[in-house]
């Protein structure tokens, strides 16, 4: 399959070049980048065509597919150009900035009947497949609650802290946490509350973001990452009826009980028996701590082959990316940060 890159920053030589190097049924024809060090190191080692602009790329390339690994705010703009040359697509995330420019990308790929996919490879991960096995086996339960967080203390001075370029947290961590949340909850988002934050970052894009979703069930997942936060927290919390799962991306602990608890009936009296809290009850807890890794057998790129040259379902359709994009311009209306 031919593959063109543009744009080789972190993204597009780190992530997408790494993925694909020393693979047979990918060939990386073309690249796209401004720097001439960048395309030079391109060239020599996958003898592809190298451009500098854009527009000559898509008037002269020999690829299939392009992956847009450009500044986020780039991203729509480009994949609809792409889209209307006759390329598939595989976009970086965010697929977009603004909420109207993401059903423009989609109804661009539906016009030009071509392949339109993001890449959200955080559903690849083997924490988020373990917390999917987990939810499926019902050991905790009907889950009520999700809490999903990223945490550390750093900062930038690169594009990401702009928000004319599309930078900041939101766009950059909590559209990976946002779009996990989404794939386990039982139903589809209703409704959002965002704060979004500056706090300590140079720039003026977000450095702390707090997200509440509620879905049409009634089930509530809070999504929360910073850049901002000196002290380790958990990256995962699941709360169900019969337990809670508590771990980060290497280990779980839950704590859950198997057999049905006895009803109790409530008693309606304005004397508490003994004064105390609670009748004595003791629930039979039953705890464990598993690595919180799976085998996950194919990755992005394999999954994209089946789609492409197999015809199988695409892994990340642009429609589930759309409710993902969805909650984060939730997040930001009532916020300082407009659209």
């Amino acid at each position: 399959m031919r593959l063109a890159i543009a744009g080789l920053g972190r993204a597009g030589w780190s992530i997408h070049a790494a993925a694909l190097r020393g693979r047979k049924d990918f060939a990386i024809t073309d690249v796209v980048d401004l720097e001439q060090n960048r395309l030079a190191e391109a060239r020599g080692e996958f003898s592809c065509r190298t451009h500098r602009s854009w527009k000559q790329f898509l008037g002269q390339h020999g690829a299939e597919m392009v992956v847009v690994a450009t500044r986020s705010h780039d991203h729509a703009r480009m994949s609809i150009d792409a889209l209307k040359a006759g390329l598939h697509v595989l976009v970086e995330k965010p697929m977009a900035t603004r909420w109207r420019d993401v059903d423009r990308v989609i109804t661009a790929a539906r016009e030009n009947r071509r392949l339109l996919t993001v890449h959200q490879n955080m559903r690849l991960y083997p924490d988020f497949v373990h917390i999917q096995q987990v939810v499926r086996s019902g050991v905790l339960g009907r889950i009520f609650m999700i809490k999903r967080g990223e945490y550390g203390f750093s900062r930038r001075n690169d594009w990401q802290v702009f928000r004319k370029y599309g930078g900041g947290m939101l766009n950059n961590w909590a559209v990976h946490l946002v779009d996990q949340v989404l794939q386990v909850m039982d139903s589809p988002a209703k409704d959002v509350f965002g704060h979004i934050q500056h706090v300590l970052n140079p720039g003026d894009a977000d450095d702390h973001d707090a997200i509440t979703i509620r879905g049409e069930s009634g089930q509530v997942a809070v999504v929360e990452v910073t850049s901002v936060c000196s002290q380790p927290l958990p990256s995962w919390v699941l709360m169900g009826t019969k337990g809670t799962l508590v771990g980060d991306e290497k280990r779980f602990r839950l704590r859950y009980y198997r057999k049905a608890l006895p009803r109790v009936a409530p008693v309606d009296s304005t004397a508490v028996a003994g004064r105390r809290y609670g009748f004595g009850e003791q629930i039979p807890w039953e705890e464990e701590t598993v690595d919180a890794a799976v085998p996950v057998k194919k990755d992005f790129y394999d999954h994209l082959y089946d789609s492409m040259r197999k015809g199988k379902p695409l892994f990340v359709s642009p429609e589930s990316v759309r409710q993902t994009m969805w909650v984060l311009h939730q997040a930001r209306r009532g916020t300082l940060f407009r659209e």
